[in-house]
């Protein structure tokens, strides 16, 4: 029986564990070890660091997510990786042999590249660094000063700084503090938008400097972090060919800060599988490049830089391409076993939505490797919607059930039936059915018999057709996808984000704009 173990209950690991049981059957075991035992939303922790979610909304225990569909799950942080022998060496003291490995064990902050980086800032890589950022954050609104949010020079995925950014802005503007308080932005990107994405600067950099302009946030670009001290974040300014031509003196008073990455500790003392910064490195099919059955996939594989830069700015990533990874390593790992030709990640599409308080920011870039040659911007509050759908839908896959046989059509049909007659003798109305901001109306055709039983239905209800409509509609479509199984899940679920991220900015054009995100 084939034992494939997944390093990693996140983003990457968890989706990639599902899609392994159900690809391997009854003839493979699945087994998923992580240091903590929950999944956890990690695209949500900006909205954790400004209470504008509660930790339980985005993190929960996965193991009775993982035994409902017969994947075993081992809390324990590894020790090491033992390619040679096909085994993990876990904390526990537990050994684990596997004949595949799909590490997906996400990365940690280089705190130490940077002088006092640690001791004086906040980050929000994980759950508990995001609510330590958050009591912070409460402390500092009782007495506002100076903000700086920051990355470090090699630290990769940057949009998120770019969201924070703009959240502390929006959010302080409610509290009717932001004149209290200024915000700089430092990032060692060339210029503002860049993001590590290697396109050339035009509109897309005019975009962004005019947006972070009309919300008076300062940004010094192409810097180096030199060290930061109590209340104050020294900087070098660098030129073009990068040459020393300014150094700052930050004030702070609050500040947020975005490290280098490097592997986990038990996956970075592999030296056979990673590079310098202890990441994952892979050939095109997700597969590490020493050992043939050992896989990789989301913020743990060693990307390069997409160009030259005068200091380093890595890779981005995203949601999307962290879900296609681990769809080609799942693929790649069944197309082995069955002696099938291997399926390349390359190219692919990127994509980010990026929130900004009220509004937002949507990126597409295609293909995502080598250099992009599509790559537009729109920033409307549809990508605020969008980004909290897609929070809410992500984390609903994640606790989907296995499929089993489908509840009763009638069983929604008849809950909505008891809520309007009850109605009729004092109980609460049904829920008014509330268009969703920016969407389109749905026409629907309906045969001439189906038209009057339908009115006639909700006359006699004393509702409107168009309310009682929606709801047997909407009932009707939660009990349709009861009968989708995993792959159709799967399905829907891509087909849906195509929607949020291709439909609505063109139902909604906002104005240009360059950024990132989830």
């Amino acid at each position: 029986m084939t034992h494939v173990v997944v390093l990693g209950a996140g983003i990457a690991g968890i989706p990639a564990a599902y899609a392994l049981k159900t690809r391997l059957g009854p003839q493979g075991r699945v087994t998923v070890v992580s240091d903590r035992d929950y999944f956890h939303f990690v695209p949500s922790n900006p909205w954790v660091a400004m209470g504008w979610r509660d930790p339980a909304d985005i993190a929960f225990p996965i193991e009775p997510y993982l035994s409902e569909r017969g994947i075993k799950f081992v809390c324990s942080a590894v020790q090491a990786i033992l390619p040679e022998k096909s085994q993990l060496a876990l904390e526990n003291g537990q050994t684990l042999d596997y004949d595949f490995l799909l590490i997906a064990s996400g990365v940690e902050g280089d705190f130490e590249e940077v002088p006092g980086l640690a001791a004086h800032t906040q980050s929000v890589l994980n759950l508990e660094q995001a609510k330590k950022a958050l009591a912070a954050y409460k402390e500092f609104v009782k007495q506002p000063g100076p903000i700086v949010i920051g990355a470090v020079q090699g630290s990769s995925i940057l949009g998120p700084v770019y969201e924070y950014a703009f959240l502390v802005d929006a959010d302080l503007k409610r509290r009717n503090v932001r004149a209290r308080a200024s915000i700089t932005l430092v990032t060692p990107e060339p210029w503002p938008g860049h993001l590590g994405l290697g396109v050339n600067g035009g509109a897309n950099r005019d975009s962004v400097e005019a947006a972070l302009a009309d919300n008076a946030i300062r940004i010094i670009a192409n810097a180096r972090t030199l060290k930061i001290e109590p209340g104050t974040i020294h900087v070098a300014e660098l030129d073009e060919a990068g040459n020393e031509k300014a150094r700052h003196a930050l004030p702070y008073a609050y500040s947020v800060y975005w490290p280098a990455f490097r592997g986990v500790a038990g996956v970075r003392g592999t030296a056979a599988l990673v590079n310098e910064k202890g990441l994952v490195e892979v050939d095109e099919y997700m597969r590490s490049r020493s050992f043939l059955n050992i896989y990789a996939t989301g913020t743990c594989v060693a990307y390069g830089p997409v160009d030259k830069t005068p200091l380093n700015v890595g890779a981005p990533d995203s949601v999307y391409s962290i879900q296609k990874e681990s769809e080609t390593a799942v693929n790649n790992i069944v197309a082995t076993l069955r002696r099938e030709p291997l399926t390349s990640n390359i190219p692919q599409r990127a994509r980010w939505l990026s929130d900004m308080g009220e509004s937002g920011a949507a990126y597409l870039a295609s293909p995502q490797v080598p250099l992009r040659d599509i790559n537009w911007m729109r920033q409307g509050r549809w990508v605020h919607l969008a980004k909290v759908d897609f929070e809410k839908y992500f984390i609903n896959r994640i606790r989907l059930k296995p499929a089993a046989p489908a509840p009763s059509a009638a069983s929604r049909i008849a809950d909505i039936m008891s809520l309007a007659l009850a109605q009729k003798v004092g109980a609460p109305p049904p829920r008014a059915n509330t268009p969703a901001p920016g969407l389109q109306p749905l026409e629907l055709q309906l045969d001439r018999d189906a038209h009057f039983e339908l009115r006639a239905l909700a006359r006699s209800l004393g509702l409107g057709a168009e309310r009682l409509a929606g709801d047997l509609l909407a009932a009707a479509i939660v009990d349709a996808k009861s009968y989708l199984s995993e792959a159709g899940a799967d399905a829907l679920e891509r087909a849906r984000r195509e929607l949020l991220v291709d439909e609505l900015p063109e139902r909604q054009p906002g104005v240009d704009f360059h950024g990132g995100g989830t």
